[in-house]
């Protein structure tokens, strides 16, 4: 597979030149994320990318369609001194190939919970990690609530509740320090680099590019280590995660990006493959803008989504939940 250099969808702008980054005078992502968490800043972010589930394209319409769906996540990551501290953000999946509603429609009918999932996450759900609590409103959790009640309580959460779909989190140093510390690519590019989803050209960036297993990411970081729940089996394992990370000349991260696949050379998987990619895009920072949770009169605890359905909104829940393959 091929890393991410702009991801799905990005405008690029075409005439940039390349340095080689120790060109440049250095910079030091991993201290000017450090400086982030020790003054507390707060990111806006808008993070997107795509999922391909492997077992589940089919003939619709008389033509072949593979299986794959697009989400979209917008709000604010609140650091502090250990990391991620807080979030509030809303996301909603999208399905944008030709067929692939249809396919999970037909799914759905036939009692698939993990295309049941996917529909109701078409609408807008929010969230929000407080205090180390997770809050979840929207469709998937609104018909198990009590009347009156509009926020879910879904218990204890990590790193502020804020990583499904992107899996790697830059705002452990550690984890970061890992990252960087084996880079296949590192280069500045002097002038326009790429446009952010708001339209914003951003100039003048230095770009990091390197790649680890899921088990490397495993051993080194505390947020997907909850994520995953267990160490990665052989069947994903020694899969390859591409990553991408765009700095300004501080250092301070402009976008991270991730592709993976569960798909590796040398073993056939006795569960279907799935790739897919994030990017998150750090749209600017804030002092002091706090994050607090939904007020105790909206909120009741429940133990899950509505009907048994699986959440079906993370990476690696959509890794667990793949299919035997037949």
């Amino acid at each position: 597979m091929k890393p991410l250099t702009a991801g799905v969808g990005v405008a690029v702008i075409a005439c940039v030149v390349l340095v080689p980054a120790h060109a440049e005078a250095a910079v030091n992502p991993v201290a000017a994320v450090k400086r982030l968490m020790a003054q507390a800043r707060t990111a806006k972010v808008i993070e997107w990318g795509t999922v391909m589930l492997g077992g589940r394209g089919r003939t619709v319409n008389n033509m072949a369609s593979l299986f794959d769906y697009h989400f979209e996540r917008k709000g604010w990551l609140k650091l502090g001194r250990s990391g991620v501290a807080a979030s509030n953000l809303t996301r909603h999946v999208m399905f944008k190939r030709p067929g692939t509603l249809a396919i999970a429609k037909q799914d759905a009918a036939g009692g698939d919970l993990q295309a049941k999932s996917l529909l109701a996450q078409t609408s807008i759900h929010r969230s929000a990690g407080v205090n180390g609590r997770l809050y979840t409103a929207g469709k998937l959790y609104a018909p198990a609530l009590p009347k009156g009640k509009t926020w879910a309580y879904r218990g204890k959460t990590f790193s502020g509740g804020a990583f499904t779909d992107q899996i790697i989190n830059i705002f452990e140093p550690k984890t970061l320090q890992r990252l960087l510390s084996d880079t296949y690519e590192k280069k500045f590019i002097a002038g326009p680099a790429f446009n952010d989803p708001t339209g914003r050209v951003h100039k003048d960036v230095y770009l990091y590019r390197g790649k680890l297993t899921f088990s490397d990411l495993y051993a080194v970081s505390p947020t997907f280590q909850a994520l995953a729940q267990t160490e990665p089996d052989e069947s994903y394992g020694p899969a390859l995660v591409w990553w991408d990370l765009s700095t300004d000349k501080s250092g301070t991260p402009l976008r991270f990006s991730i592709s993976w696949n569960t798909h590796y050379q040398g073993y056939y998987s006795s569960r279907e493959r799935a790739e897919g990619s994030t990017i998150t895009d750090f749209i600017g920072w804030r002092s002091n803008l706090p994050i607090k949770p939904p007020h105790s009169s909206t909120v009741a605890a429940v133990s899950g989504p509505a009907g048994g359905l699986p959440e079906f909104d993370d990476v690696a829940e959509v890794i667990r939940g793949r299919r035997p393959r037949s």
